[in-house]
């Protein structure tokens, strides 16, 4: 009986250790390798008489193709009418002279697709992902929208009603209403720096504003139409020369120089009683075609732009001042900003602001190490690379490159580059263009309650 009791006490024993030995596997995962370099697909580029730019992406094996018609045009071009370019582009999905809006949706949708649009600050398009029987009755149907749209007053209205309940919401938002003032602090009264429209200026938008700005801004000559995925391109290329031939030509796109405006600036906004104050901090840097940019994106996402960054794991893991901060690098056209945007309990709001400053004060005086560089570069190449393997993405990334004349190299080599930069480089870049005494501070929140933790921090003074 005893002897059977020690078999059986061996046994567990070994069961026992075994178990934890897959256990400890299992927590531990083997580590993954270095992310291949991103391979651009190949390309071919023609341009119609009119200046419209096509290019072909043939691209995996499934029978769909994406169709997507960019142009250089966005709230760049709002004027006075912010928003005026988003409702704009919504009117073309109401109807052409030969077809309605449900006409449009049930053609589209017969092709095993659906319409797309999206407006941006630089950049817009509208275009539509269909089984590649049908890819050259997608290009009709996109030339048909931007050269036939019919502009109807009731179309206009009820777009006008959706757009004024957004903005309502929008407005609500503590979020919303930090973007703005921080944006309007860093360009002013430039396009960049204005966000939202007045429900006056919605109201006040007519068809016609809609008709000139389609027929102004969204021409052949700052468009450029992408074909991505399986398609056969004869038949292809031959609807678009058929469909965009006659398509006029507009004025070329001209853009004058940013300027920005440098802080430092302090703006506190009121939200009585708020139970968190909603913050952004920041300042102006530059644009994606800097021989710098590629090195002031890997110090941001190593400083605050993943889950793992310094800041985020300062005030979100270790203080628990935040749930979900985040630094972000904005990318406009010969411009750019770098901030970090949070919400925090409000009676944490300067001991946040002061941990955000130690950050950036101690990446500009002490390099990071060889493995926390490292981490971070293995997150940026594999995020790139997963970030770019469907149609669309492919797409958007070759946009990109042409909107900020980048040359081939920037999406080629994007991985090389990132492993090419050495924690000196991510030191220099946050000395270089992150001056905390040249930000600008925005504030939505409690006035009360944060004003006199603010006057606390010694590194908000040069601000306040």
């Amino acid at each position: 009986m005893i002897l059977a009791n020690k078999v059986l006490v061996c046994a567990l024993t070994a069961l026992s250790a075994c178990t934890s030995a897959i256990a400890m596997a299992k927590e531990t995962p083997p580590l993954g390798g270095q992310p291949k370099n991103f391979v651009v697909p190949e390309t071919e580029t023609t341009t119609l008489e009119n200046g419209l730019s096509v290019t072909f992406i043939p691209y995996g094996k499934t029978p769909k193709v994406t169709l997507r018609l960019i142009t250089q045009t966005g709230n760049i071009d709002d004027g006075d009418s912010v928003w005026l370019s988003d409702i704009s582009y919504e009117m073309l999905r109401q109807g052409t002279e030969t077809a309605s809006a449900k006409q449009l949706a049930e053609n589209v949708a017969n092709m095993g697709g659906e319409i797309d649009t999206s407006v941006g600050m630089d950049s817009s398009y509208i275009g539509m992902s269909v089984l590649s029987e049908f890819a050259d009755d997608a290009a009709a149907m996109i030339a048909d929208m931007v050269m036939h749209a019919k502009f109807e007053d009731s179309d206009l209205a009820r777009i006008k009603a959706d757009t004024q309940r957004r903005l309502a919401v929008s407005l609500s938002s503590p979020s919303a209403i930090a973007n703005e003032a921080f944006y309007h602090s860093v360009y002013g009264n430039h396009a960049y720096g204005r966000l939202y429209p007045t429900s006056e200026s919605i109201d006040a938008l007519t068809t016609k504003a809609t008709s000139e700005f389609v027929k102004t801004h969204i021409v052949p000559n700052r468009s450029h139409l992408y074909v991505s995925g399986v398609f056969n391109k004869s038949e292809v290329s031959s609807a678009i020369n058929a469909a965009f031939g006659q398509w006029k030509a507009g004025e070329a796109v001209e853009r004058k120089t940013v300027l920005t405006q440098s802080g430092p600036s302090y703006t506190l906004l009121e939200r009585e009683n708020a139970p968190q104050s909603t913050l952004r901090l920041g300042l102006p840097t530059i644009g994606p075609a800097h021989a710098d940019y590629m090195k002031l994106n890997v110090m941001n996402t190593l400083l605050g732009g993943a889950f793992s960054s310094r800041i985020t794991s300062n005030i979100r893991e270790d203080k628990g001042y935040t749930y979900s901060p985040r630094s972000t690098i904005v990318n406009r056209v010969g411009s750019g900003m770098w901030y970090e945007a949070a919400d925090v309990t409000a009676e944490s709001t300067g001991a946040a602001l002061d941990e955000i400053i130690k950050e950036i004060n101690l990446l500009s005086t002490q390099a990071p190490s060889d493995e926390e560089l490292s981490g971070i570069q293995n997150y940026m190449a594999g995020i790139f690379v997963l970030r770019n393997s469907s149609r669309s993405a492919i797409i958007s990334q070759l946009a990109f490159a042409e909107l900020h004349g980048l040359d081939e190299g920037f999406l080629k080599d994007y991985v090389k580059t990132i492993y090419a930069i050495s924690p000196q480089d991510v030191k220099d870049v946050t000395e270089r263009y992150l001056d905390v005494e040249k930000m600008h501070l925005t504030i939505v929140g409690d006035t009360k309650t944060v004003t006199p933790q603010l006057e606390g921090v010694d590194a908000l003074k040069p601000l306040l």
